[in-house]
């Protein structure tokens, strides 16, 4: 007789409840199907309010006396709670007799233990406490902590000293701490402070000595990273109706909690979008130098910042320059200052060194600036989640301003440019500050249909204002009233200083001479000139000039196909009056793209419009680009448009 699905028994364990030992190996209970409560006791007001998670363990078991050839079976959850805040999901443990505590720490562990924070335990944190007191020195630029974030604490290398906690909330604050160094004296450093409500209270003490900016806790807080332990299954609903025979369905949704989260708003107000970035600009090509005594615990501030990778001293034979937020020598290792931190952008220097002494330091000085930055992105979805990405950055980034961040299971990590080209942070990598070219390694693959969102500033927005010569004057343009100017009669006048200044065009037609310099359009009216001067205040330019009044001619003439660059010529009517000609002539332009190796990639045309106008001289001028490209015959109406000149061939850009 063949083992049917009333064969198939689902069996409780030794105990059904949500304390540690729940759980347990099979017994010969059945779970009755339609009873009440039969796995799962009744949702209380305050865990329906607060939240809960309530852990069953029941067994699959085929209950029968004959010897039938047993195939497989399988167990679904075939509908969800009515409750819309009620989610239930089924996994394995493939443990016949683990209990709630072991069962519990497979759904925790959906993450693994990470770097070590910059974060440092404020005293002793004793076992019983829902709030965890931490801080980290300001120089460091430690993040803060996240609503929602987990941790790990871990005492020294012992493995069973440790506990996963997660985020509630934060409290920050700046405080300012003092430490004694080692010949006695009592410093002070800043340091940010966050009061951290826990999910869970704490299982031990967790030992740590006073705030220190160089602390030696036995107590570590670790980052975590997602690594899930387990597969969950549950049901979801259809979105809409499938047919028969369809592939594909569309459901409402593909995630399901397993612990109770709260979320919280934090309204922002009067931000930039791309946020604001620090560039430390150099304020001279020159190093400055001071000298200092190194003491282990001790700080020198220095009266500047200094540009990223030109901080340098030596110390018993050995030159050591910065990178990042360190010393370190030539080997790239930080040796006897192994510990020392150094802040570029406040200038000081915290010192944790194996020799005493004198030494010289030398940098070059710069200023903080607070710059607008650029932005790029990275649009992830299902083809391109990767854990390494390229990218070229143009303009080219200043040292240090280059960060990139990209969001893994909701959460945003960032990877920043230590000031050497060198990409620290929540991954690695390299960004070439000469090229542009950059490689972000990450440490987990970005979450699908989010962004890598990266963003810089350029060197190039700051130049040497000791090099600038004398500015030379803006050039001005100003119109006449009427078109059709009359070559010879126009005159610019202002007063400065209280004498009168004049400029005119009686020298050389099209050409404004004088106090002034600069050229004149007859037929538009427009004059643009430069002058040493400015109008004094509460006058203005004034502008002199006769103008036709006859009414202009218009004609026509048909210009042959050119593809060799000939000389377009052709004739108007006779005795014209300087500066009274325009016309407009097109011509086709060819534009090519090649790649880096030279091979063509594609070709197109687009034809553009020039407007040819005398200069009132003889001289044809092309309004784009303010060059003579032929000349006229006033006399017989004889027009010569350079072939050479007009149709030139450009440089490719």
């Amino acid at each position: 007789m063949a083992i049917t699905k009333d064969d198939i028994k689902l069996m409780q364990p030794e105990r059904l409840t949500d304390n540690s030992d729940g759980g347990g190996q099979m017994t010969g209970l059945e779970v009755i199907d339609g009873d009440i409560n039969n796995l799962f006791e009744d949702i209380s007001r305050v865990n329906r309010t607060y939240g809960s998670v309530s852990l069953r363990k029941a067994f699959l078991k085929v209950d029968t006396s004959t010897a039938d050839l047993y195939l497989d079976a399988h167990s679904i959850i075939s509908a969800q709670p009515s409750d819309p805040n009620v989610s239930a999901l089924v996994f394995d443990t493939r443990d016949f007799y683990d209990e709630r505590q072991e069962a519990r720490q497979r759904v925790e562990s959906f993450v693994i233990q990470g770097p070590v924070t910059g974060l440092q335990l404020r005293g002793n944190q004793l076992q019983g406490q829902r709030a965890l007191i931490v801080y980290a020195a300001t120089i460091n630029r430690v993040p803060a902590p996240e609503i929602g974030e987990t941790y790990m604490l871990q005492i020294d290398d012992n493995l069973e000293t440790r506990q996963f906690i997660k985020v509630l909330s934060v409290e920050e604050s700046r405080e300012t701490f003092t430490y004694q160094v080692a010949n006695g004296d009592i410093r002070t450093f800043t340091a940010d402070q966050y009061v951290i409500e826990l999910s869970a209270p704490l299982a031990r003490d967790y030992p740590a000595g006073e705030p220190n900016p160089k602390p030696n806790n036995q107590s570590r807080v670790y980052s975590t990273q997602a690594a899930p332990s387990a597969r969950y299954y549950g049901t979801t609903t259809l979105q809409e109706a499938a047919d028969a025979g369809a592939t594909s369905v569309r459901v409402a949704d593909t995630f399901a909690p397993i612990i109770p989260t709260a979320s919280s708003e934090t309204p922002v107000i009067d931000q930039r979008p791309g946020g604001t970035l620090s560039q430390i600009v150099p304020t001279t090509t020159e190093t400055v130098s001071l000298s200092i005594s190194i003491a282990n615990g001790g700080t020198t501030q220095l009266p500047t910042a200094w540009v990223p990778g030109t901080l340098s001293l030596t110390l018993s034979g050995t030159t050591y320059t910065d990178k990042g937020n360190i010393l370190v020598n030539g080997s790239g290792e930080q040796g006897a200052l192994e510990g020392t931190t150094v802040d570029r952008f406040t200038g000081e220097i915290i010192w944790q060194s194996t020799t005493t002494g004198g030494a010289t330091l030398s940098w070059q000085p710069g200023v903080v600036r607070q710059q607008l930055p650029h932005t790029g992105r990275i649009e992830i979805d299902e083809t391109n989640r990767n854990f390494n990405y390229v990218l070229q950055v143009y303009p080219v980034p200043a040292p240090g301003t280059f960060v990139a961040a990209y969001q893994y299971l909701g959460k945003w990590y960032e990877i920043a440019d230590d000031g050497t080209g060198n990409l620290t942070g929540d991954g690695s990598g390299q960004i070439n500050l000469d090229t542009g070219s950059a490689v972000l390694t990450l440490q987990a693959q970005p979450d699908a249909n989010s962004l890598i969102f990266y963003r810089w500033t350029e060197p190039s927005i700051y130049t040497d204002a000791r090099n600038d010569t004398e500015q030379t004057p803006a050039q001005n343009t100003i119109a006449a009233t009427h078109d059709d100017l009359v070559p010879g009669t126009v005159v610019l006048s202002w007063t400065a200083d209280g004498d009168p200044k004049t400029a005119n065009d009686t020298g050389t037609p099209g050409t404004l001479t004088g106090d002034a310099t600069g050229t004149v359009d007859y037929s538009s009216g427009r004059v643009q000139y430069t002058a040493a001067t400015e109008p004094d205040a509460g006058t203005d330019w004034q502008l002199a000039y006769d103008y036709l009044t006859t009414e202009n001619q218009t004609a026509s003439r048909n210009i042959s196909e050119n593809t060799n660059r000939a000389d377009i010529s052709f004739t108007i009517e006779p005795d014209l009056k300087p500066g009274s000609v325009a016309f407009p002539l097109t011509k086709r332009i060819r534009r090519e793209v090649f790649s880096e190796t030279g091979d063509k990639l594609s070709e197109h045309y687009r034809y553009q419009t020039h407007t040819i106008r005398d200069n009132g001289n003889g001289d044809l001028v092309d309004s784009r680009t303010r060059s003579i490209v032929g000349e006229i015959n006033y006399s017989t109406g004889a027009v010569l448009v350079y072939g050479t000149d007009f149709l030139a061939v450009l440089n490719p850009q």
